[in-house]
């Protein structure tokens, strides 16, 4: 399985490595993500920190409908599983410590194992499963509050989970090399800017790498003004220097999956108030052309007379709208991103996942 040693290059604030990470998505069927996995333009995976239990869950994979793979529902409140995951069961192992040797032959040398304050019950809880992924091999330790676990709020949040993994490798508990990550939502926090500015962009990563991270990992710039600005106060603001700035970019695959990207970043309850609302901003508008451009490639492919001619423009189409923010990212002046997450979150994602990371390691070179 990987070492650590693994991410000391990709993690290094300053460093132009041109590393690109795939995520392991427990939704989508390994079959689908295998491909992208094998292509040597990914240099790591992101380890999400969920259950894994049954069939993956169906979701819209952007496909004509004839063409979609048939898989069952996931309930993970099913009576032949427990509402959550426990210390006792597998389901509460990090995803790194659980791969077969063919799956770890499959995926890349670098390993992100997500830690999630929601799914921890205490601190002892998220310190075990640090020890035991950085036994198994992370390279890195991504600490992130989370959403919450059938909508309880946990105690915990990724500050905690940061000084606790900063405190074990001070010990000598894990390796030295593994480093520590954060997130940041920049769109969200730089929307929230006017009506929350005590907790701007720079004070909530500051906070963070004061906590022990040194790389931050960003949700995607659904919303490029918006994204543009959280870079422009961090770059600003000094923090450019002391943390490692790794771009998530998605993949959506139709306009229903653009839209659920949309509510990902912001919310649903702040997406539907943003949508209704008759003040007409920038970045909503952006939203609102984002999801008509969607809509018109759609009703440009069903009017296609040949199948293949339209299949080939779909994906082309995808991967083009996922260069283009990667591209943004990448080059900006402000905080430019030294790495990137591309997030498919369908089997039409992965489809596309390699050339969007072709692009992405060019842009980085």
């Amino acid at each position: 399985m990987a070492s650590a040693l693994g991410a000391s290059a990709a993690f290094r604030p300053g460093t132009r490595a041109a590393h690109v990470f795939l995520e392991r998505n427990p939704y989508v069927a390994w079959e689908a993500q295998r491909p992208a996995f094998a292509q040597p333009a990914f240099t790591g995976v992101v380890h999400p920190h969920l259950p894994h239990w049954g069939a993956p869950a169906k979701l819209d994979d952007g496909s004509p409908p004839g063409e979609r793979p048939r898989v069952e529902a996931t309930d993970a409140a099913e009576a032949d599983h427990p509402a959550e995951p426990t210390s006792s069961s597998r389901s509460w192992l990090p995803r790194v410590a659980r791969l077969g040797p063919m799956e770890a032959r499959a995926l890349p040398e670098t390993h992100v194992q997500t830690v999630s304050a929601s799914w921890c019950r205490d601190v002892d809880d998220a310190r075990a499963m640090m020890r035991v992924a950085a036994d198994a091999g992370a390279s890195a330790l991504l600490c992130v509050t989370g959403d919450g676990v059938r909508g309880k709020k946990s105690h915990l949040d990724a500050l905690a989970l940061l000084r606790a993994a900063r405190a074990l490798r001070d010990a000598g508990e894990i390796d030295s090399d593994v480093r520590l990550a954060c997130a940041a939502n920049p769109c969200l926090e730089a929307s929230r800017r006017k009506r929350t500015p005590r907790a701007s962009p720079s004070s909530l990563l500051a906070a963070k790498i004061e906590a022990g991270a040194d790389a931050v990992v960003t949700q995607p710039s659904v919303v490029p003004s918006l994204a543009r600005a959280w870079r422009r106060e961090i770059q600003a603001s000094g923090l450019a220097r002391d943390v490692t700035h790794i771009a998530g970019i998605a993949v959506p695959t139709s306009a229903r999956s653009a839209e659920r990207w949309h509510r990902l970043v912001f919310g649903d309850r702040i997406c539907d108030e943003w949508l209704h609302s008759s003040e007409e901003t920038q970045w909503l508008r952006s939203i609102r052309e984002e999801a008509d451009a969607w809509r018109a490639m759609e009703e440009h492919v069903s009017n296609l007379e040949q199948h293949d001619v339209g299949l080939a423009f779909r994906k082309r189409w995808i991967e083009e709208r996922a260069e283009l923010f990667a591209a943004e990212a990448v080059t900006s002046a402000d905080f430019p991103a030294n790495g990137a997450h591309v997030m498919p979150t369908t089997p039409a994602g992965y489809r596309s996942a390699a050339a969007v990371a072709d692009k992405i390691r060019k842009l980085l070179a």
